[in-house]
């Protein structure tokens, strides 16, 4: 068996990789990870509450008690 090809550059990446269900190469799974996390926060639900993550910065609105509308 040859080694898997990454859908996005073409370049050869490790069949254990593969085995886990990657689709890309190390290099592209990190840029398309670090694509993700641009895109949220963490925040905290309430005071002393628990820790939140938040995607939609319209939720994050709502979370900030002193934020203007």
């Amino acid at each position: 068996m040859s080694a898997p090809e990454c859908c996005k550059c073409g370049e050869t990446y490790p069949a254990q990789r593969h085995a886990l269900g990657y689709t890309t190469c190390l290099d592209c799974g990190d840029a398309d990870a670090a694509a993700a996390r641009a895109g949220w926060c963490i925040a905290p639900a309430a005071h002393k509450g628990h820790l939140t993550r938040v995607t939609d910065p319209g939720h994050l609105k709502k979370i900030n008690k002193y934020a203007n509308e």
